[in-house]
């Protein structure tokens, strides 16, 4: 449960890098990635939450 936690925050800490990325890279386009780095992030935040609520 502490790691689930622990991980979601340093997630929330560091999504500012993911929107720079987002900026850069409009949106992940010019690296081909499927989805925006923030949206990677977001999901793994809410997963990590998830985990550790159950």
């Amino acid at each position: 449960m502490f790691g689930n936690l622990m991980r979601a925050a340093v997630g929330i800490v560091t999504m500012p890098v993911d929107v720079v990325a987002d900026v850069i890279t409009l949106g992940g386009a010019l690296t081909d990635k499927r989805e925006p780095y923030t949206a990677s992030k977001a999901r793994s935040v809410m997963r990590n939450i998830e985990e550790a609520t159950k």
